[in-house]
C-alpha cells in the first residue's frame, strides 16, 4: 500500500518552487476510509479537467490498529461471524456518490465470502428480498479494500498516502502559522513525532471505558473476551436491551446451537454448562423486527411540507413532526393509528417479540409490508436535516423523553436475530427484565445488586457475579478518556457542544459586549461542539466569542449530539464527502 514511515518532525513548505500541502486523517477505520476513498475520487475528478498536479499532496492516516479499513465494529477482533450487520446492505456503501457500492462488492467477491462465512448465501430468512444482513466480518473485509485501492489510486494520480499503522495520535493543537500541530505516538517504539498538517480531519471512531474490573465488563467487545472471562454455568446481568445488548447475548451462547424444527421454528440447544443471561433495561423493550417495505409513497411527512414549516416558523417542534406522520400513517393504515400501543405496548418482552416477528414474516398492511417501517424509510435521507431544524428545546427533550423509542423503531434488528433471540428465550437462557432505580446496579465484593419489576410490578432484587454494559457508546464526548480526546478538551482545541444549541442566538449574544453576557453552559452530554454543515470544530474565543475553526474537522460517534446519524455508515459517507469537497478545493484552488 503506501508509505509506511514514521511522521517527519517537520514538514518542508516548499521544494523548489513546488507548493506541498500536508493532509492528516486521524483514525483509519470505516470514517477515514470513507473520507480517503472520497478524496481520492474527487481529486481524481478534478485531475480528468487539467493536466498535471497543482500541489505537492501529501496523506497521512494514523490508525492505532496494526490494520487499515474495518475499525472498530467490522474488524475480526470486535465481530464473529454471527454479528450481522443490523442495517440492509443497500444502506453502508461508505461513497456518498455511489449507495449501492458495498452491495455491488459483495455480489462480486460472494463465493470468497461465502466459504469464509458459511451461511452468507441464506438470504431466505429475510422478510424483504432487497434487504440484506451480511455477517460484520464481510464489511470489514469490504474496508479493507476499498482503503487498499484509494491508497493505489491516490499514487496513480500523483498523491502520495503515508500510513502509520500502530500510532496514536495524542494532541492536535492550532498553532498561529496557520498550520495543525499534531503530535504522533509510535505504540511500539513509544517514539513522538510531530508534524505540521494544512488540514486534520479526526475520525477516531468509537470509545469506550477499557478498565476492566473483576466481574465487570464496560463492553461487549472484544467478544473472546466475554467468551474467555465468564465461565459456563454464570448468570450474567446484560445492561441495555439494545442491538448492543444482542449483540452480547449471541456471545455468550454460542457455545450452544440453533436448529430447525420439522415445523419451522428455530430452537436452541444449550451447550451442557451455559450462561443464563439477564437484561436490565428501564423500559425492558427490545429493538422491533425489520420486516418488508411496501409500495406507500409519504403526502405529508415529505421534505417540500417540513421545509416549509422550517420557512414559515423557523424551526421544527416535535407536535409538527408527529402530526405529519400521524397523517401519513392515519392514510395508510386507512385508519387511525394506535400510539397507545407505540407508546405503551402492553403484554410480555417476550409476547412483543413473537407479534413483531409475526409482523415482519407477515406484514401489517395488505401489500405484506410494514406500513409504519415503509414511512419511515422515506424519512432516513431527511433524518439529519430534521434533526438540525428542531428547536434547541425541542431536540433536547427528543434526546432525553423520546430516545428510546425512537431508536427502538428507526433500527430494528435483522429477522435471524429475533427469532435466535426468542428460541433462547424459550430455551430459558434469556429473560428481559425492567429496572428500576437511579442506578444501573450496587456492588458488593462479590455480586451486582439489580432491582427489577416482576410480571406483578412488585420491586424485586438479583445479584449476579457478571456483567456486561452493552448500552452502545455514550453521547458524552467528556467520557472519552483516549488520551487524545482529554488533550483537545484541556487545551480548548475542540469544546463540548452548548446546551442551548441555537448557534445563530448564541453568535448574536456573542456579539454583544462582554460584560452581562451570560456563561455559555456546556450539555453535560454533549458531543463534541462542529459546524454540522462543514464539520469544522467550534469553540469559544478568549473574549468569549465563537470562532470555527478552517483547519480541524470532527466525524462519526463523537458527533452524534448534532449529527443523528453519526454513527451509521451512510451518515459518516455523508459528513466526509463534505469535507473531502472542501480539502480538494483547498488543495487545487
Amino acid at each position: 500500500m503506501g508509505d509506511r514511515a514514521g511522521l517527519q518532525p517537520e514538514a518542508d513548505e516548499k521544494l523548489g518552487q513546488e507548493r506541498i500541502v500536508t493532509l492528516v486523517i486521524i483514525g483509519g477505520g470505516l470514517t477515514g476510509t470513507s473520507m480517503l476513498c472520497q478524496f481520492v475520487r474527487q481529486a481524481h475528478a478534478f485531475l480528468k479537467l487539467r493536466q498535471g498536479t497543482p500541489a505537492s499532496v501529501h496523506v497521512h492516516v494514523v490508525e492505532k490498529q496494526d490494520f487499515f479499513g474495518p475499525g472498530f465494529p467490522h474488524s475480526h477482533q470486535n465481530a464473529m461471524p454471527f454479528h450481522l450487520i443490523n442495517m440492509c446492505a443497500r444502506d453502508m456503501s461508505i461513497l456518498a456518490a455511489d449507495p449501492e457500492d458495498f452491495e455491488r462488492w459483495v455480489n462480486l467477491h460472494i463465493n470468497d465470502m461465502d466459504s469464509r462465512f458459511p451461511g452468507i448465501l441464506d438470504n431466505g430468512a429475510s422478510p424483504d428480498r432487497d434487504c440484506h444482513h451480511y455477517p460484520r466480518p464481510v464489511m470489514g473485509e469490504y474496508l479493507k479494500t476499498r482503503f487498499s485501492q484509494a491508497v493505489n489510486e491516490a499514487k496513480r494520480i500523483g498523491i502520495r498516502v503515508h500510513l502509520h499503522p500502530g500510532c496514536e495520535a495524542i494532541d492536535v493543537s492550532e498553532s498561529g502559522e496557520d498550520r495543525v500541530r499534531v503530535t504522533v505516538l509510535n505504540l511500539g517504539s513509544h517514539e513522538r513525532r510531530v508534524h505540521h498538517a494544512d488540514r486534520v480531519l479526526l475520525a477516531t471512531g468509537h470509545w469506550f471505558y477499557q478498565r476492566q474490573r473483576d466481574g465487570y465488563f464496560p463492553s461487549p467487545w472484544p467478544p473472546d473476551l466475554l467468551q474467555e472471562n465468564i465461565p459456563g454455568g454464570s448468570d450474567v446481568a446484560i445492561i441495555g436491551t439494545s442491538l448492543s445488548a444482542i449483540d452480547a447475548v449471541l456471545t455468550l451462547t454460542a457455545d450452544g446451537d440453533f436448529r430447525q424444527s420439522h415445523s419451522g421454528e428455530l430452537l436452541y440447544q444449550p451447550s451442557l454448562n451455559p450462561r443464563r443471561l439477564f437484561l436490565y433495561s428501564r423500559k425492558a423493550l427490545l429493538p422491533t423486527v425489520r420486516g418488508r417495505t411496501g409500495p406507500y409513497r409519504n403526502q405529508f411527512m415529505v421534505r417540500d411540507k417540513i421545509q416549509a414549516l422550517i420557512h414559515e416558523k423557523g424551526w421544527l417542534r416535535l407536535e409538527e413532526l408527529f402530526d405529519l406522520l400521524n397523517r401519513d400513517l392515519q392514510n395508510a393504515y386507512g385508519r387511525p393509528f394506535p400510539w397507545r400501543e407505540v407508546t405503551n405496548p402492553q403484554g410480555t418482552t417476550k409476547e412483543l417479540l413473537e407479534t413483531h416477528i409475526h409482523d415482519a414474516r407477515h406484514g401489517d398492511g395488505p401489500d405484506g409490508d410494514i406500513v409504519w417501517q415503509t414511512l419511515l424509510q422515506q424519512t432516513f435521507p431527511m433524518v439529519r436535516d430534521i434533526y438540525l431544524a428542531l428547536a434547541p428545546a425541542e431536540r433536547m427533550r427528543l434526546d432525553g423523553e423520546f430516545n428510546t423509542l425512537f431508536f427502538v423503531h428507526a433500527a430494528p434488528m435483522p429477522i435471524r436475530n429475533a427469532e435466535k433471540l426468542l428460541a433462547l428465550m424459550n430455551a430459558g437462557m434469556v429473560t428481559v427484565r425492567k429496572q428500576i432505580g437511579e442506578t444501573p446496579f450496587r456492588r458488593d465484593e462479590l455480586s451486582f445488586s439489580f432491582t427489577f419489576q416482576d410480571a406483578n410490578g412488585e420491586a424485586m432484587e438479583a445479584t449476579h457475579p457478571y456483567v456486561v454494559d452493552a448500552r452502545g457508546q455514550s453521547p458524552s464526548y467528556a467520557t472519552n478518556h483516549q488520551t487524545l480526546a482529554v488533550n483537545l478538551l484541556r487545551s480548548g482545541t475542540v469544546e463540548i457542544e452548548p446546551r442551548d444549541r441555537n448557534i445563530q442566538a448564541l453568535e448574536d449574544e456573542r456579539s454583544k459586549p462582554s460584560r452581562g453576557r451570560p456563561p455559555l453552559v456546556r450539555n453535560e452530554r454533549g458531543g463534541l461542539w462542529i459546524d454540522p454543515r462543514t464539520h469544522r470544530v467550534r469553540r469559544t474565543r478568549a473574549d468569549e466569542g465563537i470562532e470555527v475553526s478552517e483547519r480541524i474537522t470532527a466525524v462519526g460517534a463523537m458527533t452524534r449530539g448534532q449529527i443523528i446519524d453519526a454513527s451509521m455508515a451512510h451518515g459518516s459517507a455523508v459528513s466526509t464527502d463534505v469535507v473531502a469537497r472542501e480539502w480538494v478545493d483547498y488543495v487545487f484552488s
